[in-house]
């Protein structure tokens, strides 16, 4: 009964004045999972409307929930750059394949400590805008080694001409919000055979949520609709990785391990 009153108060809260909050209000014209709203939880800016505004947004990025997501960030781009080190021992060049990107600020990030010449990405999500927003994020960062085209992560067939080619291949934040565990195993195999033999898999996996009733009665996915998310354990996802061929190389959690990040090898 608590929880339900608790749930129903925080809802119009948010709903209401919650709104005078960028970062609450963003959650609700890009869905609370988007990729948008996931780099303005990484910039850790507050801001909004008056000083209630930014007073509420404060405490919005505050939250313990989006405190593990800055740290899944970290460990990621930590993740990323080892796949890259690895790979430049053994060749000159790394290309990168990003499955589902939104606008990609990790990647943006990461190519930014190479070479321009030495690592390259492609970038693909299914939405339009964010490939357009993702385009204008790189020219800004004076990036020509990167590039985004729509595209759908669970058609195979759209990743044909790749086939084997790829050095590493990301999916960060796209699991969590999958629900069917047959697409996410799919979408592992797809990229398994996109990898060349010896290429590296990034995926990253929530594990736990500080409180996924409240968030999922409150706020929206990406399509408008109500917010669904899974946990699933670390050792089940990696099992799955492992069952399609991957190796486990490593596997880093934040500190309440509510969020993995794991390094597979295309055996």
């Amino acid at each position: 009964m608590f929880k339900s009153l608790k749930i129903i108060f925080t809802k119009f809260l948010v709903r209401t004045i919650g709104r005078t909050s960028d970062g609450i209000q963003m959650s609700f014209k890009y869905g609370f999972i988007s990729g948008k709203m996931l780099d303005y939880i990484y910039a850790n800016k507050p801001a909004g409307k008056f000083l209630i505004g930014k007073w509420i947004d404060r405490m919005y990025l505050s939250h313990p929930g989006w405190k593990v997501i800055r740290e899944r960030k970290d460990n990621l781009v930590r993740a990323l750059t080892r796949a890259i080190d690895l790979t430049l021992k053994g060749q000159k060049s790394v290309h990168i394949l990003d499955v589902a990107s939104g606008p990609a600020q990790y990647i943006i990030d990461v190519l930014q400590r190479f070479p321009a010449d030495t690592v390259a990405a492609v970038c693909r999500d299914y939405d339009p805008k964010w490939v357009e927003e993702g385009t204008r994020k790189a020219a800004a960062a004076g990036l020509t080694n990167i590039s985004f085209e729509q595209g759908d992560a669970f058609e195979a067939d759209s990743f044909k001409e790749m086939t084997g080619t790829q050095d590493v291949v990301v999916s960060s934040g796209f699991y969590d919000w999958i629900v069917d565990d047959a697409l996410v195993k799919k979408s592992m195999k797809i990229i398994y055979d996109v990898l060349r033999p010896g290429g590296y898999f990034v995926f990253t996996n929530q594990s736990g949520h500080v409180d996924l009733d409240m968030v999922e009665k409150i706020f929206i996915d990406f399509n408008k609709d109500p917010l669904r998310m899974k946990t699933r354990p670390e050792k089940l996802i990696n099992g799955w990785a492992q069952d399609i061929g991957f190796e486990i190389v490593d596997t880093a959690a934040d500190q309440k391990e509510y969020y993995s990040v794991t390094l597979a090898l295309k055996k």
